[in-house]
């Protein structure tokens, strides 16, 4: 089952699931099925090397702002 990421375009929830084929996504918010799929990245085993810092939810990484954080 592939990772699908949706937009609601009723309530503005961002959210990730897990689907079938034959099956309809639904905002687990709101339940509306008019959604908008967004663009799925996949992970893939990295190269063993330097471990990556992680964030600490201030944005001190670098990587992100204290807004993108959780």
């Amino acid at each position: 089952m592939p990772i699908y990421g949706y937009v609601c375009n009723k309530c503005g929830h961002r959210f990730e699931t897990l689907l079938y084929a034959n099956e309809t996504a639904s905002c687990p918010t709101c339940a509306s099925t008019d959604l908008d799929q967004q663009l799925s990245l996949i992970a893939r085993p990295a190269k063993a090397g330097p471990e990556v810092p992680m964030c600490d939810g201030a944005g001190g990484c670098g990587r992100c702002g204290p807004d993108l954080c959780a």
